[in-house]
């Protein structure tokens, strides 16, 4: 399912024109399921004594950066799980640069710190 998705991603931003209003919806649309996709896989994740939480940026802001970090534990297939926001930050910066998009140019800062807390992983940001 991994690899269909992320070649249906490439192959919409690959061939389409930047002026195709309708090749860019596509695009988003796929860039939306696979962001579906991995943040229900974060969510699906569960931490214990034996699975320890982890955090990782998320998305491509055009001006560069994250748009959030995703918390998560190894309770998951992390491997995948990484090389799927891999996949997703690349395509998000291509879909970025080819259709000129815009967006703050706020810093998100990474969270100080991953918790477990019943069960769940919860980013922890201030003191």
């Amino acid at each position: 399912m991994k690899f269909n998705l992320i070649f249906l991603v490439f192959l919409a931003i690959s061939c389409t024109t930047s002026g195709d209003i309708h090749g860019q919806e596509v695009e988003k649309t796929a860039l939306d399921s696979l962001k579906k996709e991995i943040k229900a896989l974060a969510d699906e994740s569960l931490c214990s004594d034996e699975n320890t939480c982890y955090s990782v940026g998320f998305g491509s802001k055009p001006c560069g950066g994250f748009w959030e970090y995703l918390v998560y534990s190894n309770s998951i297939e992390v491997v995948d799980f990484l090389a799927k926001i891999q996949d997703y930050n690349e395509l998000e910066k291509k879909y970025n640069v080819k259709y000129n998009i815009l967006s703050d140019c706020f810093l998100v800062m990474p969270p100080k710190e991953t918790i477990c807390e019943n069960g769940k992983c919860k980013a922890v940001y201030q003191e």
